[in-house]
């Protein structure tokens, strides 16, 4: 098979194309065409070595976590799926992970896909994938939503979480206050946004109109610190990135009445299926664009300076055919 990769760390431009031997699924895999990837903050810091913990250190390495496409062959023991189904998902972001999905084949577990709904496009199924689940996990698992009247304060509503968060929230049953700028901005209200905070024009802490059950930090641009006088009594903060400072501010919450948490987001077929039904009912899921194979260096360098709105979809199929 071909695949997207490099084969030592370094800059974006020195991914190249190259020729690898086609994956065989094991016990409870199976092995799928890749129709369509997406671009991640993960893969801009893997590729320089900057978050190792992110991938695994196999060279030559294959980057890329989202994907959407057809069942080829299955592995011993695989009866929920058939080849020619079209499924949807993405890899483990962890080091056990050796494979990428910027290549015609990859292998997954059959209880982290789910089966693409036939109104939902590819460049959707992928571009909601990660995202989608990220949202998911964190409103639902950590935040505790599930009911009508719920109040929710997101950040980074021009990017790949925060876009998707809004109208994920909204089905929830919250009211949601979104942070952001410009286009985002405009995305967040169609999306259902009750009330907008414009971060360039604003004071946010001094717009945000609290206390909030949950301030999901999707843009993983604030602190724990700075928003618990926003929360309500048992209030939850919940950011995208772990870092010191949240470490230190895990700590501090163990002495308040608000907590803070950090979302681990993983592949479930149940989730999946969720945000499957959830894109056939019309959730939206912003694609900021689309691109072949070979210009993911570009993409990437467009992502990582923050000059893209929603996801960028990447086309496998249309480069490697």
């Amino acid at each position: 098979m071909q695949a997207l990769a490099t084969t030592q760390y370094g800059p974006l431009d020195q991914l190249q194309v190259i020729a690898l031997p086609d994956p065989t699924p094991g016990p409870g895999e199976v092995l799928v065409r890749v129709a369509a990837s997406a671009l991640n903050p993960a893969d801009f810091k893997v590729i320089p070595g900057t978050v190792k913990f992110l991938h695994g250190r196999k060279f030559p390495m294959v980057l890329g976590y989202d994907y959407s496409g057809k069942v080829e062959a299955l592995g011993p023991g695989v009866t929920d799926v058939k080849p020619g189904d079209e499924v949807f998902g993405f890899l483990a972001y962890g080091m056990a992970n050796n494979q990428g999905t910027f290549a015609e084949l990859i292998t997954a577990k059959v209880e982290t896909l789910a089966l693409k709904p036939k109104k939902v496009t590819h460049f959707q199924a992928v571009a909601a994938a990660t995202s989608g689940l990220t949202a998911i996990q964190s409103l639902r698992d950590l935040g505790g939503l599930g009911e009508a009247g719920t109040r929710v304060l997101i950040t980074g509503v021009s990017g790949g979480v925060g876009s998707i968060a809004v109208g994920i929230a909204k089905r929830l049953g919250a009211s949601v206050t979104a942070v952001g700028s410009g286009p985002g901005l405009k995305l967040a209200r169609k999306a259902g946004a009750q009330a907008l905070i414009d971060r360039k024009t604003q004071d946010v802490f001094a717009a945000a109109q609290g206390p909030y059950d949950v301030i999901f930090d999707a843009a993983a641009a604030y602190r724990w610190g700075q928003w618990k006088g926003h929360l309500k009594p048992g209030g939850i903060f919940i950011t995208t990135l772990p870092s010191l400072p949240f470490l230190v501010d895990k700590l501090a919450s163990l002495f308040s009445s608000s907590r803070v948490s950090f979302v681990a987001v993983k592949s479930k077929s149940a989730d999946l299926k969720l945000l499957g039904e959830m894109l056939e009912s019309g959730l939206p899921v912003p694609v900021d664009s689309k691109i072949p194979v070979k210009d993911v260096a570009k993409g990437l360098a467009r992502l990582e300076k923050g000059d893209v709105l929603g996801r960028v979809v990447v086309e496998v199929q249309k480069r490697f055919n």
